[in-house]
């Protein structure tokens, strides 16, 4: 990609070796706040600087188009994508609940809430991937509304997929 910008960017010791090269990123300007630019890292540098105690290690991500928009030395924010998986099933984190060790969410099935055992993988403050247990379509409780206050709860994923229930605190899960 002739003439398309490369940021530096810092990560903790902690992400860098989950880092590699041509792993796909996306990157903010603070300059340009109305768009997110895609591009892929093309260095790491294993050696790193230590200050005040922390140790981050430069790491470069080339732009995947060139703009005009992007000068020099712009203060830039990256998030480095580094595990994908298809075929998953995410529901909002606060949908999970833990009994005895067994994670189990609240679905609705023949108009009635019952309890269903999942088994969970990667989790983040607002997304849990559910393994096994419930299926692309159940409609997952998550949290009670009165009925005179109808309220609705919406999912978005990164990837485009929406869902949302209004009134009965739902969402019906999709696949990403």
């Amino acid at each position: 990609n002739e003439g398309s910008s490369i940021i530096s960017v810092n990560i903790t010791e902690v992400e860098v070796p989950k880092v590699q090269i041509n792993d796909k990123a996306t990157v903010t300007f603070d300059a340009v706040a109305d768009k997110t630019f895609t591009g892929k890292v093309v260095s790491v540098d294993k050696i790193g600087t230590t200050s005040s105690g922390v140790t981050s290690y430069p790491t470069l991500i080339q732009i995947d188009t060139q703009s005009l928009e992007i000068l020099p030395s712009m203060t830039a924010s990256a998030s480095i994508i580094v595990d994908t998986k298809n075929n998953v099933l995410l529901v909002p984190s606060a949908a999970v609940q833990a009994q005895n060790g067994q994670s189990t969410v609240q679905v609705m099935r023949n108009n009635q809430v019952i309890s269903v055992s999942v088994e969970i993988g990667n989790s983040n403050d607002t997304q849990t991937e559910i393994v096994s247990g419930i299926d692309e379509g159940d409609t997952v409780v998550t949290g009670q509304t009165s009925a005179t206050t109808p309220g609705s709860t919406g999912a978005t994923s990164p990837f485009g997929n929406t869902g949302g229930f209004g009134g009965g605190g739902g969402i019906r899960i999709q696949g990403r």
